[in-house]
């Protein structure tokens, strides 16, 4: 399901809907592609069945948060955050954050969500 959220100051389109599949035909395609040093937490609420807000926490210390990242840039999807973990559920989960705002399924949300602690 995608959504809005700005992060690191920037505006983004989140969706953490994407097959593995894609997934590796996008970490393929990304040029500049470097590993994020650190650790991001990314907490999706959800309120009733549609998220309602979501918070990004970053932190140098590669083990502090579930998630780690990779950066670059998409030839279709232009700047790509592609964040990969196993959160609380225990389940392996990939988040995409990526700038092409005319890519995919349109977003949910009308107003971006501010991604707080970015």
């Amino acid at each position: 399901m995608p959504w809005k959220v700005r992060f690191r100051d920037k505006n983004f389109i989140g969706n953490e809907g994407w097959d593995v599949e894609f997934e590796l035909e996008v970490r393929e395609a990304l040029t500049d592609a470097q590993e994020l040093s650190g650790s991001a937490e990314i907490v999706n609420h959800v309120q009733g069945e549609h998220i309602d807000d979501v918070t990004i926490h970053e932190s140098s210390d590669p083990n502090e948060f579930p998630f780690n990242g990779v950066h670059g840039h998409h030839p279709e999807l232009g700047e790509v955050f592609l964040f990969s973990g196993v959160p609380d559920e225990g389940e392996g989960q990939l988040i995409a954050l990526y700038s092409a705002t005319d890519f995919g399924d349109p977003p949910f949300n009308d107003e971006r969500f501010t991604g707080d602690g970015s």
